[in-house]
């Protein structure tokens, strides 16, 4: 049976402000591929190490994931406890893939609208399908209905009055 891999990203907080980037991709490469490591400290305003984290992005099964949270999280490491959990996707991924998504819609050849609408019609079934129309035109075939002010197709109503002998 095949695992399925995942990409997840993991934060990974409490680590020793000694921890390189290579040593985090050795520590969690036993339980899947790790794809990118970003190390992130914290400093004072004297520059000394306030507090390290990273998040980790990683392929890797659910049942491998499940298996490193558990032996990894709250374990002592280069002179720190662990603490992992999932973390949401990156901003800055995110961002570079809505300007992708952007840009292929840009080069992506638009037709009119019009004729975009009409040829969606015609694949349902719909045959002479008039845009518009004038206020007060009849519609066609239905001789005591017509199109009002606002597009909307109304009858026409003779009222007489009542208090008229």
């Amino acid at each position: 049976m095949e695992k399925k891999q995942v990409s997840k990203r993991l934060y990974v907080g409490g680590l020793g402000h000694t921890v390189s980037k290579a040593e985090l991709q050795e520590r969690f490469g036993k339980f899947g591929r790790v794809l990118d490591a970003e190390i992130i400290t914290r400093k004072d305003d004297e520059g000394n190490p306030v507090k390290t984290f990273a998040y980790i992005s990683v392929s890797i099964s659910d049942a491998d994931l499940r298996k490193c949270m558990s032996i990894l999280n709250k374990s002592k490491w280069k002179g720190g406890t662990l603490q992992i959990e999932l973390a949401k996707e990156s901003f800055l991924h995110r961002l570079a893939m809505e300007r992708e998504e952007v840009k292929l819609k840009k080069e992506k050849p638009h037709g009119n609208d019009k004729t975009c609408l009409l040829e969606s019609l015609k694949k349902a079934g719909v045959v002479d399908f008039h845009m518009k129309a004038v206020p007060g035109t009849e519609v066609p075939d239905h001789k005591k209905w017509i199109v009002g002010k606002f597009g909307r197709v109304l009858p026409i109503l003779h009222l007489r009055n009542l208090q008229k002998n």
